[in-house]
């Protein structure tokens, strides 16, 4: 069997990036089946990632939140930016050590560290300035709803369902502070490394980061999708973010996951029945369909 090759767009920014260099294998792959991520180890062992984005705006949100975000994160919390080719959608990485916790056996008490760490990077990404990022453009409330709607018939979901959905939409949600946000946060997207007794958590992933209410995704999936069964976890997350949600907050979130829902079903089907997805939207239906909501 012949060794991997990088195309000759990514072999290029490589070597002048790493010199010369290793393909250890391609890590992604794109809807259409075409490599997208390559791991290679450089002169003098240093693991680094190319990344091909699917688009330009996937390409201009990761790169700017490689140099807005990630200085603030910290070192060690993220990958750092080490070349990009705007022409080819290519970007060059360092490899953030660690393991994705979706993948990660932890215990209850490590689980509960790990997203009091989340709710302390989300804070960091929160609180940062939004000048010179990506911002997102919504349709009319009532176009999203819409929208929303029709994709759960598409998705077969239940009347009784539809009907939940189409009650959570009625009303456009509160307006909440924007903020620079990461975009698909979210325990895929987290890196757990231990040092001795100490945990450390890491971010990756930053192509759907873009300024605008955290209430839209990454506070509607830390509360609603990833917690509501684990108020410990909860609890955890939002001590590290260093207050609760305010009532509009959580009305905002409960919105828009029902919004988000029949989307997550549809992309799920479409990836070949992504479980953790599939486990997302599930979560979600169930919530809204409880009169006494946790959130």
């Amino acid at each position: 069997m012949s060794s991997p090759t990088a195309p000759h767009d990514v072999d290029r920014l490589l070597r002048e990036t790493a010199g010369a260099y290793e393909l250890l294998g391609v890590r992604s792959h794109d809807q259409a089946g075409h490599p997208s991520v390559w791991e290679v180890v450089g002169e003098g062992g240093r693991r680094l990632f190319a990344k091909r984005h699917k688009n330009a705006l996937m390409h201009e949100r990761e790169t700017t939140a490689y140099r807005l975000l990630a200085p603030a994160l910290g070192e060690g919390r993220t990958p750092a930016l080490l070349a990009e080719d705007t022409r080819s959608l290519l970007a060059v990485t360092s490899a953030l050590p660690g393991t994705p916790v979706i993948s990660t056996a932890l215990t209850t008490a490590e689980e509960r560290e790990v997203y009091r760490q989340a709710g302390q990077l989300l804070a960091t990404v929160h609180a940062q300035p939004t000048t010179g990022a990506p911002v997102v453009q919504y349709l009319p409330w009532a176009q999203e709803r819409e929208r929303a709607l029709a994709r759960a018939r598409d998705a077969r979901l239940s009347d009784e369902d539809i009907e939940v959905l189409a009650e959570a939409t009625r009303a456009e949600p509160p307006p909440t502070v924007l903020a620079y946000c990461h975009g698909d946060f979210g325990p895929r997207n987290w890196l757990v490394r231990r040092d001795g007794d100490r945990l450390s958590l890491g971010l990756i992933d930053f192509e759907r980061s873009h300024v605008e209410a955290p209430a839209r995704r990454d506070l509607m999936r830390a509360t609603l999708q990833l917690t509501p069964h684990r108020p410990d976890l909860r609890a955890a997350f939002t001590a590290g973010y260093g207050r609760d949600l305010t009532p509009e907050e959580r009305a905002a979130c409960r919105a828009w996951a029902a919004i988000d829902c029949p989307a997550a079903l549809r992309w799920a089907l479409d990836h070949h029945r992504d479980e953790e997805v599939l486990g997302y939207a599930r979560t979600v239906l169930d919530l809204l369909h409880d009169p006494n909501p946790v959130a």
